[in-house]
């Protein structure tokens, strides 16, 4: 899949979960499906196209977050190597694992954007959400494997090239030609 359809699919995720997931009751939480798109890319783009797109997903969440610039970015970069890393040394990529990479990865992405922020504010009181952050653990949980399931199944899709078939126009027979 290239990294153009992972950029507007993450653009895409990030406008339903900041415009549509954001509204839903406070018991519910809110899902990050934006993380878990960061997590499947980080486990099956090579090197280079993996910090090139990590860099410009990283800046479009810190547009659409407003926190400090350069936070999401650093983040995803450094849960990236992590897991780019730890996926040639180790099978990380099977199904059984995932939920439990994701949750690890959610939880230490939350701390370093904690430490982050507290350390470029030390006037704020930066507090930890423990709820909030048990709360979309739970939906990370449940979410991963269906949402990894439809990452791969558009990969298949754009890879096989069927996507474009989509705006190819078919032959029309001519009936009268001999």
């Amino acid at each position: 899949m290239p990294i153009v359809a992972y950029f507007f699919l993450g653009i895409l995720i990030l406008i339903l979960q900041t415009s549509l997931l954001i509204n839903l009751p406070a018991w519910v939480g809110c899902p990050d499906l934006f993380f878990i798109l960061i997590v499947y890319v980080s486990l099956r783009l090579k090197f280079v196209h993996g910090i090139v797109l990590l860099l410009l997903l990283g800046l479009t969440m810190d547009i659409f977050s407003g926190i400090y610039m350069g936070i999401y970015p650093i983040t995803y970069l450094l849960l990236f190597f992590l897991l780019h890393g730890l996926s040639r040394r180790l099978a990380i990529q099977d199904v059984t694992h995932r939920i439990a990479l994701v949750i690890a990865c959610y939880l230490l992405a939350n701390g370093l954007v904690y430490t982050f922020a507290s350390y470029m504010t030390p006037d704020n009181d930066w507090t930890w959400n423990g709820k909030g952050i048990l709360m979309g653990t739970f939906l990370l949980a449940i979410m991963t494997l269906p949402l990894f399931t439809l990452f791969e199944n558009l990969e298949e899709f754009f890879v096989t090239k069927k996507a474009g078939l989509l705006f190819v126009r078919t032959k029309s027979k001519n009936t009268f030609k001999k």
